[in-house]
C-alpha cells in the first residue's frame, strides 16, 4: 500500500444553522486516509456519516477544520473550483444510483466527463467502454435504466464512477436497494477496484457492504468513537 495520506482531515467541524436551532453533525474529527486504503465508515442513523461523505466528496463544505486531498487544502475553496478537482478526483456511488432515466447507459457514464475540456469525444468513448468492461456491462451500452435491474444500475453506477480514473470512490449505501445476490456482487467489485489501487471510502449501515474493507471508522453523535482495522486485514 502507498503511505502518502489522500485524504486528511483535521479538527473538521460542521455546525447546521437555523433560525431556531443550532445541530453539530461533525465535532472535531482527525481522519487520515493512504491511497489505496479501503475504509467503511460506520455508525447509527444520524451520526455524521453522511455529512462526512459530503465534505470528503466536496459537496458540502466544514464550519471549521482543514481538509486536505491529495495534500493540497481545499476547505475554502471557492464551488467551481472544488467542482472541477472533484470532477478529476473523486467517484461517487449512490444507494440510489442516480442514473438519468432518458439517456443511454453510455450517455449516463460520459457525462460527468464532459466537464473535462481537454478531453475529445473519442477519448470519452474509450474511457465509457474501457469501464463498461470493467464491470461487465459492454453488452447494455445501448439499454436505458429503466431495461436494468437493480444490480445492473448499481454496475453502471460504478462504471459511471470509475470511467474517469478517480484516485478515490466514495459510496453511500451502494448495497442498499439490493438483494443478497447482487449485494456480493457489488461488493466484489468494490473490492476489485481497490485492489487495482483505488481509494474507497463506504458508507454504509449494511454489513454486506463492509466486507472488502481493511479499516473501519465508527461514528457516534459526530465524533470518531472507533478507527480500527477491520477483520479482513487482521487475517491478511
Amino acid at each position: 500500500m502507498n503511505n502518502t495520506n489522500v485524504i486528511t482531515l483535521s479538527n473538521i467541524t460542521k455546525i447546521y444553522q437555523t433560525e431556531e436551532v443550532e445541530t453539530l453533525a461533525l465535532d472535531n474529527i482527525n481522519i487520515k486516509i493512504d491511497a489505496g486504503e479501503y475504509v467503511s465508515i460506520v455508525g447509527l442513523s444520524g451520526c455524521g456519516k453522511s455529512t462526512l461523505l459530503s465534505i470528503l466528496g466536496l459537496l458540502d463544505k466544514p464550519t471549521d477544520g482543514q481538509y486536505l486531498l491529495n495534500g493540497r487544502d481545499v476547505s475554502d475553496l471557492s464551488r467551481n473550483h472544488q467542482a472541477n478537482i472533484r470532477n478529476e478526483m473523486i467517484g461517487f456511488v449512490f444507494q440510489s444510483f442516480n442514473l438519468i432515466s432518458d439517456l443511454t447507459v453510455e450517455e449516463n457514464i460520459e457525462l460527468p466527463l464532459t466537464y473535462r475540456n481537454h478531453l475529445t469525444k473519442s477519448q470519452r468513448a474509450d474511457m465509457v467502454k474501457s469501464a463498461l468492461l470493467k464491470v461487465n456491462m459492454e453488452h447494455r451500452a445501448k439499454h436505458l435504466p429503466s431495461q436494468l435491474s437493480g444490480g445492473q444500475q448499481q454496475r453502471i453506477a460504478i462504471a459511471r464512477a470509475i470511467a474517469g480514473s478517480p484516485k478515490i470512490i466514495l459510496a453511500d449505501e451502494p448495497t442498499g436497494n439490493l438483494d443478497s445476490q447482487n449485494a456480493l456482487a457489488i461488493v466484489e467489485l468494490l473490492d476489485k477496484l481497490n485492489k487495482q489501487g483505488t481509494t474507497i471510502c463506504v458508507v454504509t449501515h449494511d454489513p454486506r457492504s463492509v466486507q472488502g474493507a481493511t479499516r473501519q471508522i465508527r461514528l457516534h453523535d459526530g465524533k470518531v468513537c472507533e478507527d480500527v482495522a477491520s477483520l479482513k486485514s487482521a487475517v491478511a
